[in-house]
């Protein structure tokens, strides 16, 4: 009875050593193997998932005239001549045109019921005209109404000009408002060539060589 009794009692413990020796080794490795296979597999997941490794280095310089890049002095990169262009008055106005009968911008403002033609003949706006078009003047000679702005593209070209001055080459658009818009489509390019002077942080426009145009196309 008692080699009966001491059989019993030791069976449960063999049975959890044998379960340790045997069967968690096996678990281990095969854990190792799937971890293993994981990260094999990780990367072309990442890939196939449409994920992008963005480059830590600096953006590539913008392409000037002939397709080659631009080499900018030290304070004055495609950023900073934007924002003189863009702060220039001659490129800031924006283009109006006069509401005269028969042009244009008269039938434009007449199909929307902006302007009226008055007991004298002429052409002036109407509440609904004053409430929707910002920035109109009345004058003597009809109802000055801005149509477009100038809208800066890029920098396409840049030369040394000595005496530490620069010119840039730049492209610009028209961007209509919503009257504007019923008689200009497809805006086109337009460019202007502009000299910068200065240096470091201390750049101005100097002047334009070939302005900024007033021709709505």
């Amino acid at each position: 009875m008692s080699e009966t009794r001491v059989m019993r009692t030791l069976a449960l413990p063999l049975a959890v050593a044998v379960i340790f020796l045997v069967f968690t080794p096996r678990l281990c490795s095969r854990a190792i193997v799937n971890a293993k296979k994981q990260q094999q597999v990780a990367p072309v997941q990442a890939s196939s998932s449409g994920l992008v490794i963005q480059p830590s280095g600096p953006s590539p310089a913008p392409s000037g005239l002939g397709g080659t890049h631009i080499q900018f002095p030290p304070g004055l990169d495609a950023t900073r001549i934007q924002y003189l262009v863009e702060i220039d008055q001659s490129f800031a106005a924006p283009i109006t045109m006069t509401a005269r009968e028969g042009s244009p911008l008269a039938r434009v403002l007449l199909e929307r019921g902006y302007i009226e033609k008055r007991a004298d003949g002429t052409l002036g706006p109407t509440r609904e005209g004053l409430i929707n078009v910002n920035g109109a003047i009345e004058s003597k000679d009809g109802w000055i109404v801005p149509v477009a702005k100038r809208t800066f593209i890029s920098v396409d070209g840049l030369e040394d000009a000595g005496d530490g001055r620069y010119n840039a080459w730049v492209k610009w658009r028209w961007e209509p408002n919503a009257i504007g818009a019923a008689m200009l489509a497809n805006p086109q390019d337009h460019h202007l060539k502009a000299q910068f002077a200065g240096g470091d942080h201390n750049w101005v426009l100097a002047r334009y060589i070939e302005p900024p145009d007033s021709e709505l196309r």
